[in-house]
């Protein structure tokens, strides 16, 4: 995966996030489309 200026930020924020699948089955996707786009996961305390 290569991430540059065009690349298309998503992302999930919470706490916890360490235990979610999203990235991994969004970022598997992504690739498999083509897409330029990365899917994240940050862990915040407080919104």
């Amino acid at each position: 995966m290569e991430i540059n200026a065009k690349t298309q930020l998503c992302g999930l924020l919470g706490n916890p996030v360490e235990h979610s699948l999203s990235p991994a089955i969004h970022n598997a996707a992504f690739e498999k489309l083509g897409l330029n786009f990365v899917y994240l996961a940050f862990r915040v305390e407080d919104i």
